[in-house]
């Protein structure tokens, strides 16, 4: 069984799984279409789409499809063939695509120089750590361990195969989750712990259920070979049956001889040596046409030892014969060396001793040739870790350059931005500031005209009022004292013409009084006289008590106010009192007047029939009127606010406030 185990081994790692990778990529905005377009220079260099011609991205890809492809058949030539065509064409490539080289050529020397596959696999993760090439990053871990199983350390193959796993987890690439659980469970099988094993490649076959892949075909493999070295052979078999089927529904022909290689060691171990031999030669046939030399070699020790152990020495020479001249046109020494060596055990056999003799020292010239080849292999391994070294360091320093390139790029750009974004933020500071100052200046304009118009009116009444009391006033006067004399002097006139002169003498003093009270009215002496409280009083005590009854209160009014504020105040209580009379048919009114720090509280209430407020909330000037239109003018003159609450049969209430040091007046 030792055996057995030892031949499967030599088919460890013959199927592979399919590539996935992702890309970076970079993006910048900014505000203004200056920045818009040194971010396109610094996208341009940071974009791997503008880094290299597309045509040469395409090409790339395309041959590390095929370096994958070629992988999965173990065809390591044709691996470097095409990691050597990626790496000349990659050079202006961003990083990730430089990576796919190295991976190229660390698998094909994963087979011959193990150091330096394991170096190639570092120097890929090193290049790939400030990218987010998951699956690339994923493979390498896959490879290192595959590097490390060959060199029999099982600990970090498999510290490296569960973290290729995680990787391949994270971006839900389920090839690579099969063939890392498929790697997993080979490498317990080595370690020959079957149970973890079979879990693994169980798993594997699971995510690769839906579909035959070679990935799937792997585990089915190794599955096989956990039956075989535990002596079941049926189950072993079974499954080789069934690998053989799903290879055939996916044309993996190659893939095949994998599982006839198995059934023939089942057979072998089974002790049914024909059935083996038929298995072992459809192995062969398949390998020679495919040109997979190497697995020829091996077929032909196999049968060889096949042969041998059933006494069939010439059949037997006649394949260790075949693979010492197969394993010469591929340098295949330690084949040779192994040929060689059980071409001597049988001419002892048949006590041929001259050519038993030829034949241990043809071995031992082979095993010779092997250690020197080891020593040369090594020295030249060396030279090519050190080479590595030296790219390794190149690209680093390639990678540090450009890094410091992008960053001062970037910093150019946001330091440009601030900059631009700065001198936005004064000049919009500026635009606002004089935005302000002409508002303010407008308004100051507007209310010196606003003022002045005040003042024009104020002096217009004060014109009329004087013309009318001097004026018109004095003449109707002295015309009511004329009538007078003459009414005491014409005695003789009849009734009726005594009653005329008499009426025309009313008449005229009716006159001469409502001359004064609109005089009185435009601009009363009060005002100017006795202040805002005693023009009031004057005012309401003018009004006769049967028509209404007027109640004034007054707190903190000792101190004078300023005239323009006394003066509209006046106006307002005016307008006010005769709305009362005339529209709300009251019979008491309240006027409370409150000067405090804060400002000054006016309140006119009255008992009488009310109004429909949504009127005034409407700001039609047509429903308003034009006496409610001057009290909310003049209020708002002094930054002050007007309210009126009423409502049917529930009377009126006039609410004003007038803020204190009124900046307007």
């Amino acid at each position: 069984m030792e055996a057995y185990c030892l031949r499967k081994m030599k088919q460890h790692f013959r199927l592979g799984d399919a590539f996935f990778y992702n890309t970076p990529y970079c993006m910048l905005s900014t505000i203004y279409y200056t920045i818009f377009v040194f971010c396109i220079a610094v996208l341009y260099s940071c974009h791997p789409a503008r880094q290299g011609d597309e045509m040469t991205i395409k090409k790339v890809n395309d041959w590390y499809s095929q370096q994958n492809y070629y992988a999965q058949l173990n065809r390591g030539d044709s691996v470097l063939h095409y990691a050597l065509l990626i790496e000349a064409a990659a050079k202006n490539l961003p990083v990730a695509y430089q990576a796919m080289a190295v991976i190229g050529k660390a698998r094909y020397n994963v087979g011959k120089k193990i150091k330096l596959s394991v170096k190639l696999y570092e120097q890929s993760l090193g290049m790939l750590e400030h990218t987010k090439a998951d699956s690339l990053i994923g493979r390498a871990y896959n490879g290192l361990g595959v590097s490390y199983i060959k060199m029999s350390d099982y600990s970090n193959a498999l510290e490296y195969y569960f973290k290729a796993l995680r990787l391949f987890e994270k971006i839900n690439d389920t090839k690579g989750i099969g063939g890392v659980l498929a790697n997993i469970g080979e490498v317990y099988q080595v370690k020959n712990d079957l149970p973890t094993a079979k879990k693994y490649i169980l798993r594997s076959m699971e995510v690769n259920k839906a579909k035959y892949t070679l990935s799937y075909l792997d585990a089915a493999q190794t599955l096989a070979n956990i039956y075989g070295m535990n002596n079941q052979f049926d189950s072993a078999l079974a499954i080789d049956k069934m690998g053989i089927r799903a290879a055939d529904s996916i044309g993996a022909t190659s893939a095949k001889s994998t599982f006839y290689n198995n059934m023939g060691n089942c057979y072998m171990y089974s002790n049914r040596p024909d059935s083996a031999f038929y298995y072992f030669n459809q192995c062969l046939i398949i390998d020679a046409a495919s040109r997979n030399l190497s697995f020829m070699v091996d077929n032909y020790l196999t049968l060889g030892d096949l042969a041998f152990q059933q006494k069939q020495l010439m059949q037997s020479e006649q394949y260790f014969l075949s693979a010492i001249a197969l394993s010469d046109s591929i340098h295949e020494n330690q084949a040779k060396y192994q040929a060689w060596k059980q071409l001597a055990n049988l001419y002892r056999q048949q006590n041929n001793l001259t050519n038993a003799i030829n034949a241990k020292d043809s071995a031992t010239a082979v095993k010779d040739r092997i250690i020197n080849e080891k020593s040369e292999n090594k020295i030249a391994e060396l030279q090519e870790l050190y080479e590595t070294e030296k790219k390794e360091q190149t690209i680093a320093l390639q990678q540090s350059i450009l890094s410091k390139q992008q960053l001062l790029l970037v910093g150019s750009a946001v330091l440009m931005a601030s900059l631009l974004f700065s001198g936005w933020l004064m000049y919009r500071r500026y635009t606002i500031k004089k935005e302000k100052e002409l508002q303010a200046s407008l308004i100051q304009q507007r209310e010196k005209a606003t003022l002045d118009i005040l003042h024009a009116e104020d002096q217009e009444r004060r014109r009329i009022a004087a013309e009318l009391h001097d004026g018109v006033g004095q003449v109707m006067i002295a015309a009511w004292m004329n009538l007078q004399v003459l009414e005491s002097q014409l005695v003789t006139l009849d009734l009726s013409q005594q009653q005329l002169l008499a009426k025309a003498t009313l008449m005229v003093g009716e006159g001469c009084k409502e001359v004064r009270e609109v005089s009185h009215a435009m601009m009363p002496n009060a005002l100017l006289n006795k202040g805002l409280i005693g023009a009031i009083r004057d005012f309401t005590q003018q009004i006769d008590s049967k028509v209404i009854a007027i109640n004034l209160h007054t707190e903190g009014l000792n101190e004078p106010m300023e005239e323009i504020v006394e003066t509209i105040l006046y106006r307002v209580i005016q307008e006010s009192v005769n709305n009362t009379i005339r529209h709300a048919n009251a019979n008491q009114l309240d006027i409370s007047i409150h000067n405090n720090p804060d400002g000054i509280s006016l309140l006119i209430e009255d008992n009488g029939k009310g109004f429909d407020t949504n009127r005034i909330v409407s700001n039609d000037a047509k429903s308003e009127g034009l006496g409610l239109q001057n009290i909310k003018s003049r209020i708002a003159f002094l930054n002050g606010t007007v309210q009126w609450d009423s409502s049917a049969n529930n009377g009126t209430l006039v609410s004003i406030y007038i803020p204190a040091k009124n900046e307007k007046v």
